[in-house]
């Protein structure tokens, strides 16, 4: 009886400890695809095949990167290394690009001279969905 009543708290426990995900409009999730599609191509120019999820950041992204960005540079690494096509990004859920470009984005460093612009690019990811999301409201 302990053992079914512990196993039933940790259930209860596990089920709060979640984090929610934003749920987005059809028209919204197609915006935010069409960019992280923007984003995955963007990002083939700085890996190379076999090339480790370490290796990559070290040499893509930003010094310091939040939760956010590091799970958003997980799903682009995912995507570049299992070479997912377009009709695939599409598919899944790419929210996370959005809440990175709702919040404040890691500076890439002042030694840009052989490192993808991480943050540059997604500056101009944030302000094309800023653009579009104001205008679906309307």
């Amino acid at each position: 009886m302990k053992k079914l009543f512990l196993g039933l708290i940790a259930t209860v426990m596990f089920c709060f400890a979640g984090n929610a995900q934003e749920k987005l409009s059809s028209d919204l999730k197609s915006v935010v695809d069409a960019q992280m599609i923007a984003l995955v191509h963007t990002a083939k120019q700085t890996y190379s095949k076999g090339m480790t999820f370490a290796e990559w950041m070290k040499q893509a992204g930003p010094n310091s990167p939040t939760k956010e960005e590091t799970l958003l540079m997980q799903k682009v690494f995912s995507y570049l290394s299992n070479v997912t096509p377009d009709v695939d990004i599409l598919k899944q859920d790419n929210s996370v690009l959005l809440t990175v470009s709702k919040s404040t984005i890691s500076d890439s460093g002042t030694n840009t001279q052989n490192r993808w612009c991480f943050s540059c690019i997604l500056e101009a990811i944030k302000e094309i969905l800023e653009v579009i999301i104001k205008h679906l409201q309307d």
